[in-house]
């Protein structure tokens, strides 16, 4: 009985909430995590001075970007792998679809519309498209997103440094940024490695598109020499960021049980007015 005791009052109080019912398990939790880009623009909107071609993530501490020195890496420990598809409305500057995150092909990715991969046609299939479906699926991407922990050294837009040390985060990456990363772990897999037993050194290249019109900047990655055993605390960032996929997951197929219990009730109606609309000897031939 003391044992019970203690192994109860051990508990955190989440713990017992759950256990006895106070914490019913409906309210999501509010974690989040920042995201890893390369910048792009030249200036803030306070007018501070950037480089391009730099990492940046949001630093919730001191809330404010921080992006990384010129020519020198980032290091980043991936831990989970996996995949969404959205679609970004440019009007309304938002994702006006999201599919589930998923962790591999062979998975059918629902979306919060009620279809699947927020419509993107993909394989043979595309090849039966006219160029003017293909270009209407251009607002829709599948995107990989990487959850790790960062650790680099950077400024603030003031120019104040800033360390950051095994901060969480989702790099989120499509287009010509898509397969680098995505090569470097299949060559850890084709090593028997685990991805979070390495840490990633992340810089980036200058590209330039073939017209000369446009410049942007594609990561360049090196897996660094020494291993990093997995611990505890590294078990606790695994949950969250899976936590994190369940959640996103939980929204987007509410939405789409959502938005196809509507398409059963439009075609019901549907069904109904063209019975209202058909002639009585369609009617009671029906």
């Amino acid at each position: 009985m003391t044992n019970e005791l203690q192994s109860f009052e051990s508990l955190s109080k989440e713990e017992i909430m759950k256990m006895t019912g106070q914490d019913d398990g409906s309210q999501m939790s509010l974690i989040t995590v920042p995201k890893l880009m390369i910048n792009r623009q030249s200036e803030d909107d306070e007018g501070h001075a950037l480089r391009p071609g730099v990492y940046m993530v949001y630093d919730s501490e001191l809330e404010t970007m921080v992006y990384s020195l010129k020519d020198k890496p980032i290091y980043f420990r991936p831990f989970v792998n996996s995949y969404q598809y959205m679609t970004y409305d440019t009007d309304n500057n938002n994702y006006s679809c999201s599919s589930v995150i998923f962790k591999s092909w062979k998975d059918e990715p629902i979306d919060s519309n009620g279809g699947l991969r927020c419509g993107r046609v993909i394989g043979k299939e595309r090849e039966q498209l006219t160029q003017a479906e293909i270009d209407a699926q251009r607002p829709t991407r599948c995107y990989r997103l990487i959850y790790g922990l960062l650790t680099m050294t950077g400024t603030t837009p003031a120019g104040e440094s800033v360390t950051i040390e095994d901060r969480p985060i989702l790099f989120r990456v499509s287009g010509t940024n898509f397969s680098p990363i995505g090569q470097t772990l299949k060559s850890l897999k084709g090593r028997n490695s685990l991805m979070f037993n390495h840490v990633l050194e992340l810089k980036t290249k200058r590209r330039k598109n073939p017209s000369g019109s446009i410049v942007f900047y594609v990561a360049t990655i090196n897996i660094a020499d020494k291993e990093i055993e997995f611990s505890k605390k590294d078990l606790e960032h695994m949950d969250m960021f899976n936590t994190l996929i369940t959640e996103e997951n939980t929204r987007v197929a509410s939405l789409w049980k959502e938005a196809n219990s509507h398409k059963k009730k439009d075609a019901k109606s549907a069904k109904i007015i063209n019975v209202v609309e058909a002639s009585p000897e369609e009617v009671l031939a029906s």
